[in-house]
């Protein structure tokens, strides 16, 4: 029994064995909407998105899922995606006003929706707008992406970032800013 034992033991450790990691996903999202947020009269400028969620990886969506870029670097991206549609081109010095992101928070749960299985990834990201020095305006959106589960996280991700964007580009508060 105990030469056995050696055996198994002396076999199992032959085995190069490496934890288990989740893929990485290709997010590759576009953000396909009309926009009409009117005339922008301010020279804006989109400032690099922070990431405060305390995570040693900036590319994980959540759990061991990660994405090929910081999930932070994707959401500034479909922003810039969405003021792009409306007209809006960022300049890199000499803005009026800067747009700062803060991604604060993913989650993703698993629930029930009229009897389909879905994902459904929230991402909370705090956003200010910022002018002469202070803080002129300030939100939280919450980005709810809800996919059946069969289409993966991916897909859920990408609802939640034009969940975000839209939710940006239809607060009344935030475009009387920019006029």
């Amino acid at each position: 029994m105990t030469r056995l034992t050696f055996t198994f033991l002396l076999c199992l450790s032959s085995f190069d064995l490496k934890p288990v990691v989740a893929d990485e996903l290709t997010i590759d999202f576009t953000y396909g909407r009309n926009v009409n947020i009117g005339s922008i009269s301010p020279s804006l400028h989109l400032a690099p998105f922070a990431d405060e969620r305390g995570l040693a990886d900036p590319n994980t969506i959540v759990g061991e899922d990660r994405a090929q870029l910081p999930l932070a670097d994707l959401i500034r991206d479909a922003f810039e995606q969405g003021f792009n549609k409306g007209g809006v081109e960022f300049v890199d010095e000499g803005a009026d006003m800067e747009i700062v992101g803060t991604l604060l928070s993913s989650e993703l749960e698993t629930v029930d929706r009229a009897g389909v299985p879905t994902l459904q990834l929230t991402i909370r990201t705090g956003i200010e707008l910022r002018g002469g020095g202070r803080i002129i305006w300030s939100t939280t959106l919450f980005g709810r992406g809800r996919v059946p589960v069969e289409e993966g996280l991916g897909s859920a991700v990408n609802a939640s970032l034009e969940r975000l964007v839209r939710e940006l580009l239809r607060d009344d508060y935030f475009l009387l800013e920019l006029e």
